[in-house]
C-alpha cells in the first residue's frame, strides 16, 4: 500500500512538472510573439466564427479545393473546415512552434488538414496558391494580406477589415467581439474577392 501511494505521488509530481513545462513554453511563445515579433497574441476563434466561415464557404465557394488559414494557432478552424469540406485540403500556416505542434497532433485523424510551421508571409512569398484564405490576424497584419491577392482570389477576414478596400460582403456573426489594444472589434466576417 505504501508503495502504491509513493507511485501515485510520483505520478502527481510528474504531471505537475509537465503542466509547468507547457505553461512555461506557452509564456515564452507568447512573449516572443507579442514583445519581440510585435504580433497580436494568439486568440483562438470561437465556434460561432468558425461556423460562419464554414457557412460562407459552403454558400459561395463550394468548389474550393485548397484553403488556408493564415495564422492558424491551434488549428481549430483548420479542422472545422477539413471536416466540413472533406474533398478540400486545408492548410494552416502558423509560426509559433508549440501552437503548430498542437495543431499537427490534433489533426492526425484528418488527412485533409495540414499545418505548416512557417511565417505566413514568407510562405506566401514562396508562391503557395489557394482558392480561399481565411485570417484572424489583427488590425495591423490583416491589411498586408491584400498584397497577396495573386496567392488567393478570396480572403475571409475574421473581425478585422482591410482599410481603404471595400469588402464584397460583410457578415455580422452576432454577439461577442475581439478586444485588441483596448478596442472592441465586433465578430464579423469581411469577405474580399480580389
Amino acid at each position: 500500500m505504501e508503495m502504491l501511494i509513493k507511485w501515485i505521488l510520483y505520478g502527481v509530481v510528474a504531471l505537475i512538472a509537465v503542466i509547468d513545462l507547457v505553461v512555461l513554453v506557452k509564456l515564452i511563445e507568447y512573449s516572443t510573439c507579442v514583445l519581440i515579433m510585435h504580433q497580436p497574441p494568439l486568440v483562438p476563434s470561437n465556434r460561432r466564427l468558425r461556423a460562419a466561415v464554414v457557412q460562407e464557404i459552403h454558400d459561395h465557394y463550394p468548389d474550393a479545393r485548397r484553403m488556408t488559414e493564415v495564422g492558424s494557432g491551434y488549428g481549430g478552424l483548420v479542422r472545422a473546415l477539413a471536416a466540413a469540406c472533406p474533398r478540400a485540403h486545408v492548410y494552416g500556416i502558423e509560426n509559433m512552434p508549440v501552437a503548430a505542434w498542437v495543431s499537427q497532433i490534433a489533426a492526425l485523424g484528418r488527412p485533409n488538414a495540414h499545418t505548416v510551421h512557417r511565417d505566413a508571409f514568407a510562405y506566401l512569398d514562396g508562391g503557395a496558391r489557394f482558392d480561399v484564405a481565411v485570417a484572424y490576424l489583427g488590425p495591423d497584419l490583416t491589411p498586408r494580406l491584400a498584397d497577396y491577392a495573386k496567392n488567393f482570389p478570396v480572403l475571409i477576414s475574421c473581425d478585422f477589415e482591410i482599410p481603404n478596400r471595400r469588402p464584397t460582403r460583410v457578415i455580422d456573426v452576432g454577439g461577442g467581439y475581439t478586444r485588441y489594444r483596448g478596442k472592441k472589434y465586433p465578430h464579423r466576417l469581411y469577405v474580399y474577392e480580389f
